[in-house]
């Protein structure tokens, strides 16, 4: 009897890890894209839960209540999409810079498919991704969330996680952070795309024969091309700075969580 009551115990404290483990692989970049099948996707999840039970096992006690342990398995997969998709939000903001700039510098109505998401988007905005999954694979950060992943049991023991106010009005401040991200990563093109349209502006006034569309477009596509080349290392720069402050963003997350006031 008490066999089974451990191994019951150790199934249901199983499935508890799964829950925010598999809220991390649905959220964060890459595994979250729809070109991972969802088989890879589940036995990562499966496989990452098996790692880490056992340093849960024994360390925390159970719901009395099934019901109790039933509902605490939505919270537990929310804590691990709100770490996931704190990662992610770098390149929500990479694509949002890119289509702010391709619009300035004539790549707007250019789309390829991004191979990450399946979906069609801008075609420096692609490039940007690609840029950002590079420096995400390079500084660490995919190995970041797992470790994260693993000390958030520490600071939000399961069933011990709660989204209070404090939590919304600090998730809040990482979304206007990252909006702040693609308007920096935006702005040579948006700067640069506004100097060769006065430019392009003031070329037609002084010569009106000029036939602006066949000369003017060509020109902005260049700039636009220029632009990006003196600004890849300035990309890398800020992307890198990014990626190596998500552990401290992480962090900031769960303490949120695992406060219990507010």
């Amino acid at each position: 009897m008490n066999l089974f009551h451990l191994r019951t115990e150790t199934l249901l404290l199983y499935v508890w890890v799964l829950a925010r483990v598999s809220g991390l692989v649905v959220s964060m970049p890459v595994l979250s894209g729809k070109a991972v099948p969802v088989r890879i996707k589940a036995l990562i999840a499966v496989a990452l839960a098996f790692l880490i039970e056992p340093v849960v096992l024994g360390n925390v006690p159970l719901p009395r209540l099934f019901s109790a342990w039933l509902g605490s398995l939505v919270t537990e997969f929310f804590v691990g999409v709100a770490l996931g998709f704190s990662a992610y939000l770098v390149f929500a903001a990479v694509s949002f810079a890119g289509e702010l700039a391709g619009v300035q510098v004539g790549f707007g109505l250019v789309d390829v498919i991004n191979p990450l998401g399946l979906a069609e988007v801008p075609l420096l905005g692609t490039f940007q991704n690609s840029v950002a999954f590079l420096v995400f694979l390079a500084s660490g950060t995919h190995e970041a969330l797992i470790w994260a992943l693993g000390r958030s049991y520490a600071i939000v023991p399961p069933g011990q996680g709660q989204f209070r106010t404090l939590f919304y009005e600090g998730y809040l401040g990482v979304f206007a952070h990252f909006m702040v991200l693609g308007m920096t990563l935006a702005a040579p093109f948006l700067v640069g795309g506004i100097v060769l349209n006065l430019a392009m502006g003031f070329l037609s006034r002084m010569m009106p024969q000029m036939n602006l569309i066949s000369v003017g477009f060509p020109v902005l596509v260049l700039g636009g091309l220029g632009l990006l080349i003196l600004s890849l290392p300035f990309l890398g720069s800020v992307l890198e700075d990014s990626f190596f402050r998500m552990d401290e963003t992480l962090g900031g997350i769960l303490r949120l969580v695992g406060q219990h006031g507010g």
